[in-house]
């Protein structure tokens, strides 16, 4: 047919790129079409046509190449993108140049699975509206779940719509500054008598090598950590007064996404602490042991030397320390985890007026404010802050009436 896209002939404009000119029946008329790789990485064409004059075109196409530039285009293309689309893209994205571990990955996807995929996964970027995620955040709050959950959730989502953002997929993040709730966590405070009560029953409970376990968990390691130990993970030597004291070098942990071992949290995790006193005797003791537990097993020396180990030579769950403690719960009726003794030691150390900036290092967090929501307040702290200020309160030299008159 006479004037069809499929019979004309495109002839390029010389010296001009992405310009081609063409017979029409009202006389000779130009076109624009440029291929470009748009925001999700495929290709794409831009394309104008029945322009009067190449000045015409030219100067459209270089509005196009500004546009470009801008980011208009990234927008337009990004516009159709799905959250769950996007979601593959960003977890691929950063497992590749190792910004997140496998389990980091395998954590936010637990996170999206349950909770964003089913709320926002077939819904466009640019679709999610705050009313809407306000009530989706609302809900999550109505169905029980504890604010440490709803916080993660939405800042998952926040992740998405930033890394959105920043990538000219969509012109802004419309979701921050949203208000999470969600149900207090449960209680992590620790007793200090029930504490007592706990450990007396432990040893009237446990072997020495648990019990060992159980003492090098009271000093506020995470539970990977606790079961990252080897038997070449500890230094022992004399300090100027010649006490015996103790290294223990955290360098590794084993978790259920790594029972082999991987490497710690975060860089601020790899540290050396030291101890003294009794327990030293239960480390010397668990290293004794599990360097017997090999030797009985006939395990060559050239295997990693863990120090939890099983009666066949085999490193002990990664979970190990919640059924130990599962077992002295049993007998005292007390709930103590792993996680809450890292806790108890954090406001413990608190307590004892130890510098915050060592707690920090003790417990390889990065930064205090992190120490600091660790602890918890107690009686004992709260009258010793009193009984430091008493005086300066109060004048206990005389009758003086607190208020300055007599």
């Amino acid at each position: 047919m006479e004037g069809s896209l499929t019979m004309r002939k495109y002839t390029l404009v010389p010296r001009h790129p992405n310009i081609y000119e063409y017979d029409t029946t009202k006389g000779k008329r130009y076109r624009v079409r440029r291929t470009f790789n748009n925001s999700v990485g495929k290709r794409d064409e831009f394309s104008r046509s029945g322009i009067r004059t190449w000045r015409q075109a030219d100067a459209v196409l270089k509005q196009f190449e500004a546009d470009l530039s801008a980011g208009k285009y990234s927008q337009i293309a990004g516009a159709e993108m799905t959250v769950d689309q996007y979601y593959q893209r960003i977890t691929k994205r950063k497992l590749e140049l190792g910004v997140w571990k496998s389990s980091t990955a395998k954590n936010n996807k637990n996170y999206y699975q349950h909770y964003l995929k089913p709320a926002f996964g077939s819904s466009r970027l640019s679709d999610v509206s705050r009313p809407s995620y306000q009530s989706f955040l609302d809900s999550l709050t109505l169905r029980g779940l504890a604010k440490t959950t709803v916080r993660t959730a939405n800042a998952l989502m926040l992740m998405i719509m930033n890394d959105a953002e920043e990538q000219d997929i969509i012109p802004k993040n419309r979701l921050k500054g949203m208000l999470v709730r969600g149900r207090d966590a449960s209680d992590k405070d620790i007793d200090p008598e029930d504490y007592e009560r706990w450990i007396d029953v432990a040893q009237h409970t446990l072997d020495k090598y648990m019990m060992a376990l159980i003492y090098l968990d009271t000093l506020g390691l995470r539970r990977g950590e606790l079961m990252g130990l080897r038997t070449e993970s500890f230094e022992f030597r004399k300090d100027k007064a010649g006490k015996e004291i103790c290294g223990i070098k955290i360098d590794l942990q084993r978790t259920i996404d790594f029972p082999t071992g991987g490497t710690l949290k975060t860089k601020s995790s790899y540290r050396t602490v030291w101890v003294s006193g009794e327990v030293i005797d239960y480390i010397k003791f668990a290293i004794l042991t599990a360097d017997n537990i090999r030797t009985r097993n006939n395990i060559p020396d050239s295997t990693q030397k863990w120090l939890w180990l099983n009666d066949n030579g085999e490193p002990l769950h990664p979970n190990h320390p919640n059924r130990v403690m599962k077992k002295v719960e049993k007998e005292s009726k007390i709930h103590i985890t792993p996680h809450m003794l890292r806790h108890y030691f954090a406001t413990q150390a608190s307590a004892s007026k130890s510098a915050p900036i060592e707690i920090m290092h003790w417990l390889g967090h990065s930064n205090v404010q992190m120490t600091a929501d660790y602890t918890r307040p107690t009686i004992g702290a709260s009258l010793s802050v009193y009984s430091s200020v008493a005086a300066k309160l109060q004048d206990t030299n005389d009758n003086s009436n607190p208020y300055g008159t007599k």
